[in-house]
């Protein structure tokens, strides 16, 4: 027997709509409350509704919550379109698949395009064949694009991923701190910014670049995802511990990285050394061919690997993401909070790591801009804390964690990672190996004999590869400047003696001298 929204909903638009459209069942109180304003400020529930409703709201909900429904909903419900406003290009694609996955019709806005297809785009909203419009700050700037956009009267202005105004507009997306500028030529019944994670200080540097001065709803959700496991892994062996995490991991897996060649290097890394699994790399520099090619594997990958930077991490809907690795810190809490909340979007169990070294404490100190600082040092607290990680985080975004469902400290198994004895088996295999004009020859610099069949992150020590191996290599004869004996002397020396208080090797000072 067919199943219909009327065995189980009874005289309500929101639910009827919901199974109709997107056959959910069930709308939660959270989403209603954001669904009911918009159809308020869009005269769905005529004159009564319009003098009830504040047309500005902020929606905090934890990633994997429904968001997308918030808007989504209203805009099938509501005849004029509505534009979504995204921070990146994975996401704007992402949700232009989702939409059309619908049936409903969606257009994009982004830079690149030509007059023509532009054309198109405008005469489709206007003619009312358009229900969605998706788009960035950058293309909204663009003047011909702006005159024509402010000509159209939308439903619901959608501002997604909102902490990212204040986040990255302070550092390299400038256009975000024009966003006031390019919502006051736009035409609108209701303004909402949604995000997953804002803590008080994102909060107030974002609200008067998107809000001004006028009154503003808010709607908070919890945001704990009870789902997630959270540990930090204290090594200064990155390579080596991101190894042994891929090894015991669930996947799929996604690396987090600062960097786009930080992810090019982890991914060829990981590739060589996990030799058979399936793993690629995505940031901002792909082509828009190659970024929708990676997108459309990941998505349809159950065991694939994925190095990332941000440019990945916002909204990016697969659901069922089961490990996150941060092999670096990211720049905010919010930003950790975001790209952890990757993993276990079906609400299944997942699992968030952080690598932390001693490295990544001394470059946050370093930072400085004051707030930049500030944040990244909220980053640095996290993982040196041994108070509950769940707690910790939330704790930040202002809310209080009853219980906790997952982390290492709770859990006492709070681990460090001490690769660096494996430093000396390097060491003697090399010094067996090698006869003194070719070890000379690693002192000052050079690269082994091809003859000996050795390179650059191969070194076949037996029962030893390890981050020690890539270390050594790097420190000795990839470094572009000369070692003389006293040098090396000092280092080896320095090796030893921090070995024995099973610290971080310090002796790489001598080598930046």
């Amino acid at each position: 027997m067919t199943e219909t929204a009327d065995e189980f909903i009874d005289d309500d638009e929101i639910n009827e709509a919901a199974f109709r459209f997107f056959k959910i069942r069930y709308v939660y109180p959270y989403q209603r409350l954001v669904i009911h304003n918009v159809l308020c400020a869009g005269g769905f529930y005529g004159e009564e509704g319009l003098s009830e409703v504040i047309r500005n709201q902020i929606v905090i909900l934890p990633t994997g919550a429904g968001k997308s429904l918030c808007f989504m909903l209203p805009g099938v419900m509501i005849e004029k379109p509505v534009l979504m406003i995204f921070p990146l290009l994975s996401l704007m694609s992402d949700q232009e698949r989702r939409i059309l996955e619908t049936g409903m019709t969606c257009a994009v806005l982004r830079g690149g395009q030509d007059k023509q297809s532009r054309e198109t785009v405008y005469n489709g909203l206007k003619e009312g064949k358009i229900r969605f419009l998706i788009s960035n700050p950058e293309t909204l700037l663009v003047p011909d694009v702006g005159k024509a956009v402010s000509s159209i009267r939308f439903s619901h202005v959608v501002i997604d991923e909102a902490h990212t105004v204040s986040e990255w507009g302070d550092t390299f997306r400038a256009a975000y701190l024009r966003l006031g500028e390019i919502l006051e030529g736009l035409d609108y019944d209701i303004l909402t910014a949604f995000t997953a994670t804002a803590s008080d200080e994102i909060m107030e540097r974002m609200k008067p670049l998107v809000f001004g001065n006028r009154q503003i709803n808010l709607i908070y959700g919890n945001p704990d995802r009870v789902n997630i496991h959270y540990s930090v892994i204290r090594t200064d062996c990155k390579r080596a511990a991101l190894l042994r995490l891929i090894g015991i991991s669930r996947k799929p897996l996604i690396v987090f990285a600062s960097s786009r060649k930080r992810v090019r290097e982890l991914a060829a890394f990981i590739g060589e050394e996990e030799g058979g699994c399936d793993v690629r790399f995505y940031h901002a520099g792909l082509t828009v061919e190659e970024k929708k090619e990676c997108e459309e594997w990941f998505f349809n990958s159950n065991d694939g690997i994925l190095t990332a930077t941000c440019a990945y991490g916002l909204g990016v809907d697969k659901q069922n993401i089961r490990t996150v690795i941060h092999y670096e810190p990211p720049p905010t809490i919010e930003a950790y909070l975001q790209e952890s909340g990757r993993g276990g979007r079906d609400r299944l169990p997942a699992r968030a790591y952080l690598l932390f070294s001693s490295d990544d404490r001394r470059r946050a100190a370093k930072i400085s801009d004051p707030m930049l600082k500030r944040r990244r040092l909220a980053v640095t607290d996290y993982a040196l804390s041994r108070v509950c990680r769940r707690e910790f985080l939330t704790q930040k975004l202002n809310h209080k964690c009853e219980s906790c469902s997952g982390c290492d400290v709770c859990d006492s198994k709070v681990v460090s990672w001490d690769f660096v004895g494996n430093f000396f088996s390097v060491y003697r295999f090399l010094s067996r190996i090698l006869n003194s004009f070719e070890f000379e020859r690693v002192l000052r610099g050079r690269d082994f004999p091809a003859s000996d069949g050795i390179s650059f992150g191969s070194l076949p020590v037996p029962e030893k590869k390890s981050e020690a191996v890539y270390d050594l290599a790097e420190l000795l004869y990839k470094r572009k400047r000369r070692l003389n004996a006293k040098k090396f002397v000092f280092f080896l020396s320095d090796c030893i003696r921090i070995l024995r208080k099973r610290i971080r090797l310090r002796g790489r000072r001598y080598l930046s001298k």
